[in-house]
């Protein structure tokens, strides 16, 4: 199996101190030889973050972070023509998740590649048929 991080997941990870439970999860796959990707989006939202607080310390981390990944770093039209169809999905069934498309995008990067998504919002992700959930803040 392989795990795609969502934002909140790695804003956890490189936080330690705040949720030991993400941590020792992460670890455990990380034991059992299961590989982990950075979606794209996610990326962008914590390095823009990071940079914004001028966050050395943590930029370095999470270049670590993303360099130990999988190297999947790409979307191409399989993902955006998902995301365009899944935004009009919810739309049509009036279940929107908000002004934001970047989980849409995330759950299209998975859903294309077949990862399971590790999220603390699975309010919104649940909103997306077939695509695999774990929680590890819990």
């Amino acid at each position: 199996m392989i795990y795609a991080l969502d934002t909140n997941t790695i804003s956890f990870i490189l936080r330690p101190n705040y949720n030991p439970t993400v941590i020792q999860r992460f670890n455990d796959i990380i034991k059992q030889g299961s590989d982990y990707v950075i979606p794209p989006i996610c990326y962008y939202e914590i390095y823009w973050h990071l940079l914004r607080k001028n966050a050395t310390a943590q930029l370095n981390v999470f270049e670590k972070l993303y360099i130990d990944s999988l190297p999947n770093f790409n979307m191409g039209k399989a993902e955006f023509l998902l995301a365009a169809k899944l935004k009009s999905e919810l739309l049509n069934k009036g279940t929107p998740i908000g002004n934001n498309d970047a989980d849409i995008f995330i759950a299209a990067y998975c859903l294309t590649n077949d990862y399971t998504l590790v999220t603390d919002n699975t309010t919104d992700f649940n909103k997306f048929d077939n695509l695999r959930l774990e929680n590890w803040k819990i």
